[in-house]
């Protein structure tokens, strides 16, 4: 019994240690664009700056406590903190957002919002039972780790929604230029292929479209 436990602790911290490695590593291969999401999500803009590189630097920190033994205790209920977070955000997206942005790069972004909802609240789970196996059988001590893990999740929510009320404030009333551009505001019905590329869109009208042609050749 006792290895059982030790071996989901170790999986579920390689598990933690892949995940986060492969999403700082996306973010730093492609961290303009990274900036760039972050600057239009609906409940960061205010904080996007700082926002880009933290994100960075927590996931990065946690896959060093993670590796080591002695601070893999830490690594865990960080990793829990982070997903609730993460969790929480998506949720807040999806049910209070004006608009819903892109979503992470790498393989994360193959997955809709709710699919990456799903994912998310599966790892908050599986980080919640790493954390509870990793303490002492002793009824006491899992009584402490749930206590302690509800306690985080209340303050990883609190925290998420006061950056939101705070961004929006920031945003609206205090305005430091960021501008958020809506998604796909332009939704194209037909396409029609003309032959030729010399035409310009001269005009539009309640039922017809025009257009003007350029010379093909300037003197």
């Amino acid at each position: 019994m006792k290895t059982i436990k030790t071996r989901f602790v170790e999986f579920t911290s390689y598990f933690f240690i892949l995940l986060f490695c492969y999403a700082s590593i996306s973010k730093i291969m492609d961290f303009e664009n990274f900036q760039i999401q972050i600057a239009q999500s609906p409940l960061l803009s205010a904080f996007s700056n700082v926002m880009s590189y933290g994100v960075l630097v927590i996931e990065l920190a946690i896959c060093i406590l993670l590796i080591f033994e002695r601070s893999r205790k830490i690594g865990l209920y960080s990793s829990f903190v982070l997903m609730v977070s993460f969790t929480v955000y998506i949720y807040m997206i999806l049910n209070y957002s004006e608009f819903i942005p892109c979503s992470c790069g790498g393989i994360l972004e193959k997955m809709d919002w709710k699919t990456h909802l799903i994912f998310n609240i599966a790892t908050v789970i599986i980080a919640a039972f790493a954390v509870i196996l990793y303490s002492d059988s002793k009824r006491q001590e899992i009584f402490k780790s749930v206590s302690l893990l509800l306690v985080l999740s209340i303050v990883s929510c609190s925290a998420i929604i006061l950056m939101y009320r705070q961004s929006e404030f920031m945003i609206k009333k205090e305005n430091n230029f960021t501008r958020r551009f809506l998604q796909h505001p332009i939704t194209e019905e037909k396409r029609s292929n003309l032959q030729i590329n010399s035409y310009y869109f001269a005009g539009i009208s309640k039922d017809s479209v025009y257009l003007g042609t350029i010379p093909l050749h300037f003197y």
